[in-house]
């Protein structure tokens, strides 16, 4: 009897084991069925994305074949603009704007006094206008505070050369240096890279209706990307035989200022005390002191 029990209690025991082991295998199979779809899930996934991949990146390269035909087109057409920009800057010479707008640059040049550079500013403050400066690059180099606050405020900068060269009887080479000094020189001065599209020649030298070079000029300013401006109302030439005070300055201003003018004034004491009258009196006979980019792209 007793090894009976025994013997059905090992077969017993054996078809346990059968069950687990059965059962261990069973459960394996299973994981590792879950486990091969799980990986085919996946790796359908990873072809999904991959073929996503392709057509993006079929997709960028058209896209990036497309802008390179543009920026061929672009360039040529730029190539093309700089030409003609270059040709109307080398051909044109700036005395005023249109004379169907009723606005009036006012433009005033040099600058060798800071203190008289401030009393400017705030006199132009006061009465809500922006002009544009042709300031000496030697002096702009001194007093950067004064001309980064004229900047700041609103106000155009133009070239008048480093050191304040006559430009008649230079070379070419001695010409671009003191527009590439005095760029310089605004660029170290402001923090970053100014551009304008402004160059006034000191003295009005080389520009003249007798300068035999005027031309040469136009076409070393015009490849630094800039428009020769000059005048046509100022002082100091037209009142030469006169004695110049600040009424007389009031006076021959706005009797010869109309639209489209571009008024030459010089940061000087007498202009200085002219200067918020002559704003006054263009506003008076409906004339809108101005930069020069606002009278240069002023609508009739």
């Amino acid at each position: 009897m007793t090894a009976y029990y025994y013997q059905h209690h090992k077969k017993r025991d054996k078809a346990k084991k059968r069950l687990i082991v059965f059962l261990v295998l069973f459960l394996s199979l299973i994981l590792l069925s879950v486990l091969v779809i799980f990986q085919q899930i996946r790796l359908t996934a990873m072809q999904n994305n991959i073929e996503s991949l392709e057509n993006r990146f079929q997709n960028v390269v058209q896209e990036n074949n497309m802008l390179w035909e543009q920026y061929d087109s672009i360039k040529k057409e730029n190539e093309k603009l700089r030409e003609e920009n270059y040709m109307l800057r080398s051909s044109t010479l700036i005395f005023h704007g249109n004379r169907h707008t009723n606005k009036v640059a006012i433009t005033i040049d040099d600058g060798t006094n800071q203190e008289l550079v401030a009393q400017f500013l705030n006199c132009l403050s006061e009465h809500d206008l922006k002009a544009t400066f042709f300031p000496i690059g030697h002096w702009l180099e001194a007093n950067p505070e004064i001309w980064l606050r004229a900047v700041q405020e609103g106000h155009e900068l133009g070239n008048h050369t480093y050191s304040h060269a006559f430009l008649e009887g230079l070379a070419d080479d001695e010409i671009k240096k003191e527009l590439s000094r005095w760029q310089d020189t605004v660029d170290q001065a402001l923090g970053y890279g100014y551009q304008t599209l402004y160059f006034r020649p000191p003295g009005m030298s080389g520009f003249t209706d007798d300068s035999p070079n005027r031309k040469r000029y136009m076409e070393v300013v015009a490849r630094k990307g800039m428009f020769t401006v000059l005048w046509d109302v100022e002082i100091f030439y037209a009142l030469r035989n006169e004695t110049i005070t600040p009424s007389r300055t009031i006076e021959h201003v706005l009797s010869n200022a109309q639209g489209g003018s571009i008024v030459l004034l010089h940061f000087n004491h007498n202009d200085l005390a002219a200067l918020p009258h002559i704003i006054t009196g263009l506003r008076n006979r409906g004339l809108i002191p101005c930069t020069l980019r606002e009278l240069l792209l002023a609508k009739p």
